[in-house]
């Protein structure tokens, strides 16, 4: 199949996942706050933020573990394929087993250290401990999706995921039926963890994936040294990346209170969902541009990498947009008013989502090309600057002082780290990446901002009723008419249409000839 193809199947199936995923989040959100309180619902976002620091055991062996099949995929016959399927298998396990003893001994002291209530030890406790289980296991299993991503078919794990989601709100509506309350939160996990393994175990056998007799190899202490080291600057990555996305809520929870932490896990809930599907569109191209470099197609690795760029990026925009001004009114009536916040904190989450794309699609590139070398370490500087200046400020200053702090530290470290790689691998130039390379995001903002502002200044006094759908029909379509006509080539849109079937295709070519008419010269 080709990458295009493969590419353009896992977009569609992850904006399928997007579409369950937010169902989950309308449905799951307004169930759990009826069956329990704020500070509950604060206590299970604080453990899974617990959960992924240790989880962070991992040592960017996941990533390692992919980029390197990609390296032997194309053959298999000698047994290298083979051999580094079972190099991950052990190191999983083996991570497994450290993810054990280390969150099992770490769970008798946290709830002291985190400062919480002493009403919720007990519960914390025995949450807490489940979920490490639940982590531990989940590491010998990961080689299923790790096998997926070398071939570049992300599709089927979203359609994993969708299946995981109808799974775990099928066992959350159980478990709080039957009177399990806050411990129905990780029965939801279980069950769905258990069909994610499944479904991904059984698509690489059925599609080939798995290595048949004759094609295993052995696992090597050189293979092993390969993924390590390789592992190694991944790890490093992975744990600033960690620090710099989700140790917001422990910050908060032992500056502010498990009341504010649920009120930052209510209010940046969409801006997580979004961003993370921003996330999978680069996620869905890295394995084809990993390919290309393996295979020396240099000019097409950049020519490609330019073309995703520019759709992430405008993206990312129109998507800042509609979160700043929809988020607001989106979750007071979703909370029936529980929750909000000041409008500037959306502002300063939007404006943080495009530095943050932009130098995840740039660093991104530059893990899948193994060209590292010191990117590694400012990950690393900007999380120990943003978590010693937060906890400083987060007493006098609150979240809207912790999110500006968010939004310059990615700013002067991962971003600029991110420009300056991309500029001096591929010899584009800081000119072309900072300028030529931010236009098309520049003129859709100029078509949105103004219709943003008028919106907002035209119904300021009605209900949130009536101001949201209007928001978000005027956002969108005016997003989406900019995003066309100056974000996205025509023949990307072309190629791209020429993927799906024949209908669609015509439907596709014709409103975007009608947006932006092709040039003939």
């Amino acid at each position: 199949m080709p990458r295009l193809k493969k590419f353009t199947r896992s977009l569609f199936t992850g904006y399928l996942m997007l579409g369950a995923n937010i169902l989950y989040t309308l449905a799951s959100l307004p169930l759990i706050l009826h069956y329990l309180s704020k500070s509950e619902f604060g206590l299970w976002a604080l453990i899974q933020q617990v959960a992924n620091f240790i989880a962070l055991i991992d040592l960017g062996m996941s990533s390692s573990i992919g980029r390197i099949l990609i390296d032997h995929k194309d053959s298999r016959s000698n047994g290298r394929y083979g051999g580094t399927l079972k190099s991950g298998i052990l190191v999983g396990l083996a991570q497994g087993l450290i993810v054990l003893i280390v969150g099992l001994s770490l769970v008798w002291f946290l709830a002291a250290w985190l400062r919480l209530p002493q009403e919720l030890d007990r519960t914390f406790f025995w949450l807490m401990t489940g979920q490490i289980l639940l982590t531990a296991a989940m590491f010998g299993t990961r080689i299923f999706g790790q096998i997926l991503y070398a071939w570049q078919r992300i599709d089927v794990t979203n359609y994993t995921g969708i299946i995981q989601l109808v799974a775990q709100f099928a066992t959350l509506w159980i478990g709080f039926v039957f009177g399990f309350g806050i411990y129905s939160l990780l029965a939801c996990a279980v069950a769905g963890s258990i069909c994610g393994v499944g479904i991904t175990a059984l698509a690489c056998v059925k599609l080939g994936f798995w290595p048949k007799a004759g094609e295993w190899g052995r696992a090597s202490r050189e293979q092993f040294r390969e993924l390590f080291h390789y592992g190694a600057e991944v790890f490093l990555i992975s744990i600033g990346s960690q620090l710099i996305i989700s140790s917001q809520t422990i910050l908060i929870s032992r500056q502010l209170g498990m009341e504010s932490a649920a009120l930052w896990s209510v209010m940046t809930k969409m801006f997580t969902l979004v961003y993370q599907i921003i996330l999978r569109i680069v996620g869905n191209a890295m394995p084809a541009f990993a390919e290309m470099q393996v295979r020396g197609e240099s000019n097409l690795l950049w020519k490609r990498y330019r073309m995703l760029f520019n759709v992430t990026n405008v993206f990312a925009g129109v998507c800042a947009v509609l979160f700043a001004a929809c988020n607001g009114s989106f979750v007071t009536l979703w909370t029936n008013g529980k929750f909000s916040w000041p409008a500037a904190d959306n502002v300063l989450l939007a404006v943080w989502m495009i530095f943050l794309t932009q130098q995840c699609c740039h660093n991104s590139l530059i893990v899948g090309l193994k060209e590292i070398r010191t990117l590694k370490y400012v990950f690393i500087i900007e999380a120990g600057v943003f978590i010693g200046v937060a906890l400083a400020i987060l007493p006098s200053t609150g979240m809207t002082g912790m999110l500006a702090c968010s939004v310059i530290a990615t700013t002067l470290f991962t971003w600029l780290g991110g420009v300056w790689r991309i500029a001096t691998i591929s010899k584009i130039g800081w000119k072309a990446l900072l300028w030529e390379w931010q236009k098309p995001l520049l003129k859709v903002w100029l078509v949105m901002v103004p219709v943003w502002l008028a919106a907002g200044w035209i119904l300021s006094d009605v209900s949130n009723w009536f101001r949201l759908p209007v928001n978000v029909c005027l956002l969108t379509a005016s997003g989406a008419w900019a995003a066309i006509r100056f974000g996205v080539s025509f023949d990307l849109i072309d190629e791209v249409a020429r993927k799906l079937p024949q209908p669609l295709h015509r439907i596709s070519i014709t409103l975007a000839g009608l947006i932006r008419p092709r040039r003939i010269d």
